[in-house]
């Protein structure tokens, strides 16, 4: 693209709606697209739930508020933000919801490829299409915009104190493992054959504490309230439970300041990407492979090789084998060997 039709892009509309981890996938094209239209506006369209995690990004000029309560033609919160006209509208969705919004809205529409057969692959032949698939890449290369190429940079949370230093912070950061060491346990995930095992966290924690008399905090929304009490009333030692007290903001500053964070695949796992805070991310019926890795992170994966591996690019509500040997069969001290990595390589740091 030369530098007079960049020019004449003023105006650049994004519209990803959901979920939290999605959301904060799409922030490496967020911060390349500022950099290559620097006089351009960018303007947002996110779900009022995930909006949190965008509210202190510098490179938007309006995040449009998207409420799933309202009617499908009528959704916006603050529908005087949404231009009458753009000249790129992105759609990072690109569904029903996404598509109505951008009716009539810009010059030129694009959408990314969800690549569909590619999940299809792994959930039938247990073969992945495309080798080293990223879910970040895959945005920046959807878009399919000359000159507009991939930073080798990672995600970004903006917190207020990004915002006053007036740069990412996390891309400077150094990693230092503390004397007693502060640890981010995120026992949720919105699907069951996601979530690892209470019994195992259970373990797990216990060891940790033994180990390394290393303090643990337990993170998550409302929803995972009822697993991180029963966690908490199970370990021997004391926790802070945090699950559903928090906001998405107070979770990431939680995690900044922590040595590491052990996951499932869930939306935790890339507020602690985007923050550069190493983890441990435990999978059941995913794989790495569909893409949503800790994206330009240090981290370790905790996985068992199974046949039926992986059953859904999304999780299920049960296992469909009725064993859940993809959760039941991983132990405590399989996550401890990979925390024990993470560990000595810090001390070498």
């Amino acid at each position: 693209m030369t530098d007079n039709k960049k020019s004449n892009i003023k105006k650049i509309l994004i519209l990803r709606l959901s979920s939290l981890g999605d959301v904060l996938l799409t922030t490496p094209l967020l911060r390349i697209l500022s950099k290559n239209f620097p006089d351009s506006e960018i303007d947002y369209v996110v779900a009022d739930l995930y909006s949190e995690t965008l509210v202190n990004n510098p490179y938007i000029s309006n995040l449009i508020i998207y409420d799933k309560k309202k009617s499908i033609f009528h959704p916006l919160k603050n529908p005087e933000l949404l231009k009458m006209k753009y000249d790129i509208s992105i759609d990072l969705q690109y569904n029903l919801r996404t598509r109505i919004l951008t009716i009539n809205k810009s010059k030129v529409n694009k959408h990314y490829s969800k690549q569909r057969l590619h999940k299809l692959s792994l959930i039938y032949f247990k073969k992945p299409l495309i080798e080293d698939f990223s879910v970040p890449l895959n945005y920046i290369q959807s878009i399919n915009l000359n000159d507009i190429e991939d930073d080798g940079l990672g995600l970004e949370f903006w917190l207020f104190k990004d915002r006053n230093a007036n740069k990412y912070l996390p891309f400077s950061k150094k990693m230092v493992l503390k004397n007693n060491p502060e640890i981010c346990i995120a026992p949720g995930a919105k699907h069951y054959t996601k979530r690892w095992t209470i019994e195992g966290f259970v373990e797990l924690i216990n060891k940790l504490k033994d180990f390394f008399d290393c303090k643990i905090n337990l993170v998550g929304s409302r929803a995972e309230v009822e697993i991180s009490e029963l966690i908490e009333k199970n370990v021997r030692f004391p926790v802070n439970n945090y699950c559903g007290k928090l906001s998405l903001t107070e979770t990431a500053e939680l995690i900044d300041n922590s040595d590491l964070v052990i996951s499932n695949d869930s939306g935790i796992m890339h507020i602690a990407a985007a923050r550069r805070v190493p983890q441990v991310v435990i999978y059941g019926s995913t794989v790495p492979e569909f893409g949503f890795l800790p994206f330009r992170s240090h981290f370790e994966v905790v996985q068992q090789k199974l046949d039926c591996r992986p059953c859904s690019h999304i999780g299920r509500d049960k296992c469909p084998k009725n064993h859940f040997n993809c959760m039941n069969s991983i132990k405590a001290d399989y996550v401890i060997s990979k925390v024990n990595t993470i560990f000595n390589l810090l001390m070498k740091v």
